[in-house]
């Protein structure tokens, strides 16, 4: 069980990681402003430690299907602010 666990959170940190760096990238192309790009990746990290805050809060495990969550709530958030960060 703890080996699962373990793998579980260097995954979700795996993908975070990944996540936030290649969003950042797709932002620098899409708008072509690095303080805009980085205002909107300081904007996904705030929703993403909101986020898992309240899992921690809550006493939720990290499991499958938490862990999945997690990377698609990325792509979500980053999603959301592509479009806002462009469109500004």
């Amino acid at each position: 069980m703890m080996a699962s666990e373990k793998a579980l959170f260097q995954s979700a940190t795996t993908g975070l990681i990944t996540a936030i760096c290649f969003s950042f990238i797709i932002l620098l192309i899409a708008t072509g402003n690095i303080l805009l790009s980085t205002l909107a990746i300081i904007c996904v990290a705030i929703v993403i430690e909101s986020t898992v805050a309240f899992m921690v809060f809550n006493g939720w495990e990290l499991g499958v299907a938490e862990s999945i969550g997690i990377v698609i709530m990325i792509g979500l958030s980053v999603d959301y602010v592509l479009h806002l960060s462009s469109d500004y």
